[in-house]
């Protein structure tokens, strides 16, 4: 049975690692598992694949930590030169990436889907709470962004975005494509939100562990968002409702949310949290294909 951290706060955050080992050896082939562990966007990132061609995984992972610089030069808000950054800094970005772009559009899907409680325009928020200065609600509102495809605008000169809610399943949805695209078919990717294709070689189903419980997640993705994975300053959860100003009321301790992807998986898991009752019954009721789980 393989088995997968369920909450990102037991991460521990370690320095770049390769391992290649053989797994098993059958008719002079051998089987190698290969467990791969680096940072990408802030967070730990692993990866554990089983393939039979060593040299040609080797050659992958060069792509892949190319795209993890790229997307760390999209999202990353630790990145002064990140195009988010540049964004939040002069309100306007042109020629952006289609990363970007698709985020900003599947967002206002999320605002509306939440009535507006899940809104990118909440860093701002983040800003004041996290320095323990006086809020400024001015600029927060999705209306405050203007998107075409060659060129993002921030309307107010307040407005700053945060896209850490749908980052990483974005990321972590384009290395499941590479590895898949590549013939690697079996494989787990944990990116803080995760996706897994294939089986393992013991032929046991991946499983998340969810409190105890053991859910089958083979070909699917999954998210989960914690209330108290990060607390500010005033013992408040990181986790805003835009509609509020404020941290959501009522937020679940956990919630994890599998689906087809990694990005839908992250943006549900935060939407739903951050909602109020009847919004979180409406989300559930849109999406029937998606399992939610609450604690």
């Amino acid at each position: 049975m393989s088995k997968i951290l369920s909450r990102r706060s037991t991460l521990k955050i370690l320095a770049s690692a390769m391992t290649i080992t053989p797994f098993y050896a059958s008719a002079n082939k051998s089987l190698y598992s290969y467990t791969w562990q680096s940072s990408a966007l802030g967070s730990q990132v692993d990866m554990h694949i089983f393939t039979k061609n060593k040299n040609h995984l080797e050659r992958l992972i060069t792509l892949i930590n190319s795209e993890i610089n790229r997307f760390n030069k999209i999202f990353y808000l630790q990145d002064a030169s990140s195009q988010i950054n540049l964004l939040n800094k002069h309100k306007v970005l042109i020629k952006p990436d289609i990363e970007l772009l698709d985020a900003i559009n599947l967002s206002e899907k999320l605002y509306l889907l939440s009535n507006g409680s899940f809104d990118i325009t909440i860093q701002p928020l983040w800003n004041s709470y996290s320095s323990g200065q006086q809020v400024n609600t001015d600029g927060i509102g999705f209306n405050n962004i203007d998107i075409t495809s060659k060129k993002i605008s921030l309307l107010n000169k307040n407005t700053e975005i945060t896209i850490n809610s749908l980052a990483q399943g974005i990321l972590t949805d384009r290395i499941h494509n590479i590895l898949l695209n590549s013939g690697i078919k079996s494989h787990l990717i944990n990116f803080g939100e995760g996706r897994s294709s294939g089986i393992n070689p013991l032929i046991k189903k991946w499983q998340l562990n969810v409190n105890g419980e053991y859910i089958d997640i083979t070909n699917k993705a999954f998210s989960v968002s914690e209330s108290k994975s990060t607390l500010l300053p005033n013992n408040k959860s990181h986790l805003f409702n835009a509609k509020t100003y404020d941290a959501a009321l009522n937020i679940p301790n956990k919630t994890t949310v599998i689906a087809r992807n990694a990005t839908l998986a992250d943006g549900l898991s935060t939407a739903y949290a951050v909602s109020d009752e009847l919004t979180r019954k409406h989300l559930v009721k849109v999406f029937p294909k998606e399992k939610f789980i609450i604690t």
